[in-house]
C-alpha cells in the first residue's frame, strides 16, 4: 500500500514535472517583445497672429492652419481699417478651417497712421497676396477670401479674374451689390450683413448668385452696424463650415 501510494505520488510529480517543462520551452521559445512604439502627437503652434515679413511689402499678419501650416484664407479689411483686429477676433476658426492670412492695405491713411486701404489695381493686390503666401510657403490657389467692405469690393474683383486662385468668398458688408456675372465661376459664397448696415445689397448679392446657380448664403448679425463683427467666432465658424458643406467641388 505504501509502495503503491509512493508510485502514485511519483506519478504525480513526474506529471507535474513534465507540464512544467512544456512551460519552461514555451518561454524559451518566445521572442522578446518589442518596447511600445508611441506616436508622438504634433504641438499646435499657439492660436495668436503674427507678423510675417513680406519682401518688398508690408508685413502680413498670420493665423497658421492646423500643425503651423501656411494659411488657406485671406482676409481683406476695409478703408482706412487695419487688419490684425478681425483676424485676432477670429483666430479660432481661422486654424480650424485652414489658417488665414491678414493682408494690409498699401495705401496709408494720413502721415504716418497704423490704418490704410488698398490701391484699386486687382492685379497689384493679387501679386501682393501671393508674395505674401510665399514668405510663408504657401502658394495662391483655391484660397477662401474674406473681405470686409473695401475688402469685400476687392474680393469680388479678384475672384472675377482668378476664380481658380480666389474660388470661394466670404463677402461682409460690400459698398456694391456683388455680381453673378463677376462670381459666375466660383465655387460658393456667403454673403454677410450687419443689421444695422445696407442689408439689401448682401441679401440682393445672395439672390442673384442662387438665380445663376452659385452655391451662395445670406447671414445677418444681430445689431451690428457697418465695419463691426460681434460674435466673430460664431459668425465666422458658421460661414466656414457652409462654405466646406456646400460650396461646389473643385474643378
Amino acid at each position: 500500500m505504501k509502495i503503491s501510494t509512493i508510485a502514485i505520488s511519483g506519478l504525480g510529480l513526474a506529471a507535474l514535472a513534465t507540464g512544467c517543462g512544456k512551460e519552461e520551452r514555451a518561454l524559451a521559445e518566445e521572442r522578446p517583445a518589442q518596447p511600445a512604439m508611441v506616436e508622438r502627437q504634433p504641438v499646435e503652434p499657439p492660436l495668436v497672429a503674427t507678423e510675417v515679413p513680406v519682401p518688398g511689402d508690408l508685413p502680413a499678419f498670420v493665423v497658421t492652419g492646423p500643425l503651423g501650416a501656411c494659411p488657406r484664407m485671406v482676409f481683406l479689411h476695409g478703408m482706412c481699417g487695419h487688419g490684425l483686429g478681425y483676424v485676432q477676433a477670429f483666430a479660432r476658426a481661422a486654424r480650424e478651417h485652414g489658417g488665414v492670412l491678414g493682408l494690409q492695405g498699401n495705401v496709408r491713411c494720413g502721415a504716418g497712421g497704423v490704418f490704410s486701404k488698398y490701391s484699386s489695381d486687382a492685379g497689384e493686390q493679387d501679386g501682393r497676396i501671393r508674395s505674401a503666401l510665399a514668405a510663408c510657403g504657401g502658394e495662391a490657389k483655391d484660397l477662401v477670401v474674406i473681405g470686409y467692405s473695401q475688402g469685400a469690393y476687392l474680393a469680388e474683383r479678384l475672384a472675377e479674374r482668378w476664380p481658380e486662385r480666389y474660388s470661394r468668398l466670404v463677402l461682409l458688408g460690400a459698398p456694391t451689390t456683388p455680381s453673378a456675372a463677376r462670381l459666375r465661376d466660383i465655387r460658393g459664397a456667403v454673403m454677410i450683413s450687419g443689421e444695422r448696415d445696407a442689408t439689401y445689397r448682401m441679401k440682393e448679392g445672395a439672390s442673384g448668385l442662387l438665380a445663376a446657380r452659385i452655391p451662395a448664403v445670406y447671414r445677418e448679425m444681430p445689431g451690428a452696424h457697418h465695419g463691426a463683427l460681434p460674435d466673430a467666432e460664431r459668425v465666422m465658424d458658421e460661414a466656414l463650415d457652409w462654405l466646406d458643406e456646400n460650396a461646389r467641388p473643385r474643378p
